[in-house]
């Protein structure tokens, strides 16, 4: 376990977390007719920043056992990830953020039914995520590599 990927890790998370952020509030801002507002980008910020912290700092400290195996089983990473990402987002990253947000008691919403769709998100999402999810494990490696193989001064 590397201290050093686990902290590149961290990095990467937040940043990847700000440039998703911005690209789906683009997608759904462009797609709308700019019906996204600034609060828009605060609450898919929170949703997505605790499940990519996690799931990025992991992959980081594990970098080199991960760089290791096969293609497949790298895929295999990258589907669970995004299952992992993308069902917290959809669950408790939305019950949370509205909290926050909106700082309303969750008795007024259907509980059940976000979980479980977050759930049924975090399936039918999984042919998106994953390639991205993928793609965003492979520049974590290179920053990973990076990292490790530069000395103090380097940096």
């Amino acid at each position: 376990m590397s201290v050093k990927g686990l902290i590149v890790g961290a990095a990467f998370s937040i940043t990847a977390a700000v440039l998703c952020t911005f690209v789906f509030g683009v997608v759904v801002s462009s797609s709308f007719i700019m019906a996204g507002s600034s609060i828009m980008y605060i609450g898919v910020f929170l949703q997505v920043i605790v499940p990519f912290l996690v799931v990025f700092s992991i992959a980081g400290a594990q970098f080199k056992r991960i760089d290791q195996v096969s293609e497949g089983v790298k895929w295999l990473i990258s589907i669970i990830m995004a299952f992992i990402v993308v069902t917290y987002a959809g669950s408790l990253g939305s019950l949370t953020t509205h909290v926050i947000v909106w700082g309303d008691k969750l008795e007024n919403l259907a509980v059940g039914d976000i979980v479980a769709w977050g759930f049924i998100y975090g399936f039918l999402l999984l042919p998106l995520a994953a390639p991205v999810s993928r793609w965003l494990i492979f520049l974590l490696m290179d920053c990973c590599k990076y990292f490790e193989d530069s000395k103090e001064e380097d940096i």
